[in-house]
């Protein structure tokens, strides 16, 4: 399902909280399902939308560096521009992971670019990567849009390290929540008082 309302891709706070609306309603609606992913590595309305839901419910963001934190000491993030940093800082810090990220670095390419010219995308990212590892110490990288979907595995080969693609990784671990009947805690996420929205 895709959002019918809201930016073409997420590049801010504000395209995050833009898109948050329509990201909620499919999650509302969501029927005969086991678990829900939001493909996006800001993780728009993931929280709001765990409090809504009784299945499990994952950003990609949070997978990634749940995961990349079980697998290394430091990992390090690729992202698309500088301007979502900070974003993703914010996300670390909320998810507890901060100590383990090593840095955030990213290849100053707007997302709907990223498959204009694949081979100048893996580049950036390579070039970047080696910084990550030699200057920053990262043992595990992770690819910081799920724009980049595909690209992990090339650019794990290219330097020697674990590349982490948020999407499937995310799809994984919810499949995985799923099968042991596990989702997020209504204690953690209450279910919202019920409440008539002014529109």
């Amino acid at each position: 399902m895709r959002i019918e309302k809201g930016p073409p891709s997420i590049e801010s706070r504000y395209d995050d909280a833009m898109a948050t609306p329509d990201v909620l309603r499919l999650i509302k609606e969501a029927d005969d399902v086991d678990g829900i992913v939001v493909n996006c590595f800001c993780d728009p309305g993931v929280k709001a939308g765990r409090e809504i839901t009784d299945i499990p419910v994952m950003g990609p963001c949070l997978a990634s560096l749940l995961v990349a934190s079980s697998i290394c000491d430091r990992f390090s993030i690729l992202t698309v521009l500088k301007e979502v940093v900070p974003a993703i800082e914010e996300n670390a810090r909320m998810y507890g992971l901060q100590e383990k990220l090593a840095s955030i670095r990213d290849i100053e390419m707007p997302v709907l670019d990223l498959h204009k010219d694949e081979e100048k995308t893996l580049e950036a990212l390579v070039k970047q990567g080696r910084k990550a590892i030699e200057k920053d110490g990262a043992q595990a990288l992770i690819l910081g849009c799920t724009g980049m979907t595909g690209m992990a595995e090339k650019l794990s080969k290219e330097l020697g390290v674990h590349v982490l693609d948020p999407l499937p990784t995310a799809v994984k671990l919810v499949e995985t929540l799923a099968s042991l009947r596990l989702t997020q805690s209504k204690l953690t996420y209450p279910v919202p008082p019920d409440k008539t929205m002014i529109l």
